[in-house]
């Protein structure tokens, strides 16, 4: 079996693309993913660009399996999860995850580290109310793309924190985490929602309003409106939903089905995605 291992290994750096897709494949369908890893680990690094380029490859198929029947839990309701390597809420836990399908050469730990600094440095300001909440976001110069642009960095976290420009959907996800990290008032809270033109805003126990793609509009109560809020699962789903519409509009196989097999996937179902081909979905039997 070791040697079967190594041959395999060999066969990454193959000039067939046939010879190193069969490879990859058995390499994948070993039981012992460590040793695979530690070994990949010890190649990643190579100056081969092929080799370099299969290897990572591999290693971000295996973190991805890895990664998926969690996600996937995440998008049907099973929160809070833990945070790897550290501790998160559930919905920034589900954001990096989220992130990671597409950037997925990004580290998660990275990740955590640039939003204990995003809540680090609001510690002067600790907005703990909506009002506050659009002062803070507007110094800042946090800003909103236009609800048509589909451009993936627009729904992955770490893009929107380093660039302070995202989709109204994750600003309005990273105001509520802010405003969750420094309110202690138990009977005051603030939840995502849609107004009727289906921009993502922001609305208080209280009534008043907060609309990010106006420039952070604080809207003081008025009159009662009736909202559906957004739940931390939904908001993923949405997330994931964005990505997948940005992997369809430009043909993207690679991430079709990198982010169409979390969604497709159900804790509930045994193997919703088998039918997917290499190295996204088991190989069936009889197929080279």
């Amino acid at each position: 079996m070791e040697n079967d291992h190594q041959f395999l290994l060999s066969l990454l750096n193959d000039e067939s693309e046939q010879s190193a897709a069969l490879a990859m494949s058995a390499l994948l369908e070993e039981s012992d993913h460590g040793a695979l890893e530690e070994d990949l680990r010890f190649l990643q690094e190579t100056p081969d660009k092929r080799l370099r380029k299969r290897v990572h490859q591999l290693q971000s198929t295996i973190s991805l399996r890895r990664r998926r029947p969690a996600f996937s839990r995440m998008l049907h309701g099973a929160f809070p999860l833990p945070g790897e390597g550290g501790e998160v809420s559930g919905l920034i836990d589900g954001l990096i995850r989220t992130h990671l399908l597409w950037f997925d050469n990004d580290s998660g730990e990275t990740l955590k580290k640039h939003w204990e600094k995003f809540l680090a440095l609001s510690k002067k300001y600790s907005p703990d109310s909506l009002e506050e909440i659009a002062f803070y976001m507007r110094k800042k110069k946090f800003r909103c793309t236009h609800k048509d642009e589909l451009e993936p960095e627009n729904f992955c976290l770490g893009s929107v924190l380093a660039d302070k420009l995202g989709a109204d959907f994750m600003l309005c996800a990273l105001a509520v985490e802010l405003f969750r990290h420094w309110n202690r008032d138990e009977n005051y809270d603030i939840h995502i929602t849609q107004a009727a033109e289906k921009d993502f805003i922001l609305v208080d126990t209280q009534g008043n309003i907060l609309v990010p793609a106006n420039d952070w509009d604080y809207i003081p109560f008025e009159q009662q409106y009736r909202f559906e809020f957004w739940e931390d699962p939904a908001l993923l789903r949405y997330a994931a939903m964005m990505l997948f519409i940005c992997a369809a509009s430009t043909d993207s196989f690679r991430y079709v089905f990198t982010v169409g097999s979390c969604l497709a996937d159900h804790p509930e179902e045994p193997d919703p995605i088998a039918g997917l081909p290499y190295p996204y979905g088991k190989k069936e039997e009889g197929a080279p």
